[in-house]
């Protein structure tokens, strides 16, 4: 309780200090802050308000080529009057650039960027052969114009690349690959992927993650052949063999509020602006048969702390 009382005190007695300096000044503090920060201290009094709410607050959480994204968008941008409108209009909606083949967003919690690499923008191994893979539209669900479809294919290969340069720098990143699986889809849910993610022409270390939200361990012994996995339908795999210990470090998928489920491909840190950072998908060791995967995209965002 005495504890709650002195951080009360020592709250109000920063508000009173601020409230005693130029505006100016508390802007240039407020900047160094956080956007969820400088909007709580806005509720403090009115001319905190009116230091929180200038643009040269706000401008510091803008990216500082944000007017060349923006220009650059296919998304119609209502004007605002205010940076710390855009702020919110950014950090609450994504918008196309690169023709509809990328999104962009601001982190609302820091103001960092977020990218979003459509279907269209990754290299999918046969992803323009009709008889592999299909495009289609899901104006209902998805931010892009189209999005891959698995028709049936052994080989999986998904990998994109992007620049550490036209992201935050000094940010640590993390990759999601965005897709679904439909009702009738096979071979996912016995056996896991290869994820990594890291520097174009380095070997990076794959980690082992399923697309499947739940699914089956299946021992070894089992397959019929390296290449054969067993029929989803059998007794056996029904039996529902206990997960080994390892299966800790296993990665598994979560469900977005847009209705996409995400898997994480890995962590990356923007210490060197001329990367060229790679993020992979795949499934080229087993050769078992797949189909009924949707691909949206990857998308890269700021680690949660």
């Amino acid at each position: 309780m005495e504890k709650q009382k002195d951080e009360q005190v020592s709250e109000m007695s920063t508000c009173t200090c601020l409230w005693m300096l130029p505006e100016v000044c508390i802007a240039d503090i407020l900047a160094l802050t956080s956007p969820p920060n400088v909007c709580s201290l806005s509720l403090v009094s009115k001319s905190l308000k009116s230091a929180a709410d200038s643009d040269s607050v706000w401008a510091k959480f803008l990216p500082s080529d944000y007017q060349s994204i923006i220009a650059s968008s296919s998304t119609p941008i209502p004007e605002f009057p205010s940076l710390k409108q855009l702020f919110v209009y950014l950090s609450h909606n994504h918008i196309l650039i690169d023709e509809g083949r990328k999104s962009f967003s601001l982190d609302k919690w820091t103001g960092k960027k977020c990218y979003f690499l459509s279907a269209r923008d990754l290299n999918i191994t046969w992803g323009d052969t009709p008889e592999y893979w299909g495009w289609t539209s899901l104006p209902e669900s998805s931010r892009f114009p189209e999005v891959a479809r698995l028709e049936v294919i052994r080989w999986l290969e998904i990998w994109g690349t992007i620049r550490a340069g036209i992201l935050s720098p000094l940010t640590s990143y993390t990759a999601f690959f965005v897709y679904k699986l439909e009702e009738d889809s096979y071979g996912f849910d016995t056996r896991y992927m290869e994820v990594s993610v890291g520097i174009s022409g380095v070997e990076s270390e794959m980690r082992v993650a399923y697309l499947h939200p739940e699914p089956l361990y299946v021992p070894e012994y089992l397959y019929e052949s390296p290449y054969t996995p067993p029929s989803p339908y059998q007794p056996y795999v029904r039996l529902e063999t206990p997960w080994p210990d390892e299966s800790d470090n296993l990665t598994f998928p979560e469900l977005r509020d847009d209705g996409w489920f995400e898997l994480e491909l890995g962590e990356y840190y923007t210490g060197n602006e001329d990367d060229c950072i790679e993020l992979r998908m795949q499934d080229v060791k087993t050769g078992c048969t797949k189909r009924g995967l949707i691909v949206e995209g990857i998308e890269i965002r700021p680690s949660s702390m």
